[in-house]
């Protein structure tokens, strides 16, 4: 089902009142977050509205093996290209890259995703590779928050064993908080 560009454009802002609003969200200093394709929940509201909350912002980036994901400081400032995927990546003049075990929040983009926090990406198992170090960090890495449509909600998700579960989803309805097994 195609939602119209006005449905679109309503559910990032309703999307972006609600994250601005989550107290992971405003203690979070390092934030990851995505350009949107796909019909995916575009976050750039969010990002404009919080840039000046001295927030650091990051996108995921290709690694050179290109199999796996890195995160890229992101601001008002950034030069962009496109990836192999047509994904736009900013461009790091320091050639720094972060893991996700540095962010402090990752806000992921979701095809599917179910209140057990199994979630469907576009299948190519870049998170899961990106994410897989961040739970043997002490405190289990990053907080992983969904965004989605409401209508991407599954009734139930197989999840495979190297799928990493999120805590939180947020759609332009609700907050689903997932709770950890």
């Amino acid at each position: 089902m195609a939602l119209s560009p006005a449905c679109q454009a309503l559910t990032a802002s309703n999307v972006a009142k609600t994250l601005s609003e989550q107290p992971i969200f405003q203690k979070s200093q390092r934030i990851a977050a995505y350009f949107s394709r796909n019909g995916e929940v575009d976050l750039q509201i969010l990002i404009k509205r919080q840039i000046k909350l001295r927030k650091k912002w990051f996108m995921p980036v290709l690694k050179i093996d290109e199999k796996s994901l890195g995160f890229s400081r992101y601001d008002k400032n950034s030069s962009l290209y496109l990836n192999s995927y047509g994904i736009s990546e900013p461009i790091n003049p320091d050639s720094k890259i972060l893991e996700a075990s540095d962010m402090d929040l990752i806000l992921l983009p979701l095809v599917g995703f179910d209140r057990l926090g199994n979630r469907i990406g576009m299948g190519g198992g870049y998170y899961d590779r990106a994410l897989k170090n961040c739970l043997q960090k002490k405190d289990n890495g990053p907080f992983l928050l969904g965004v989605a449509h409401s209508c991407q909600e599954c009734k139930h998700i197989d999840a495979q064993p190297w799928d990493i579960r999120l805590h939180m989803i947020v759609t332009e309805l609700e907050v689903i908080c997932v709770k950890q097994k």
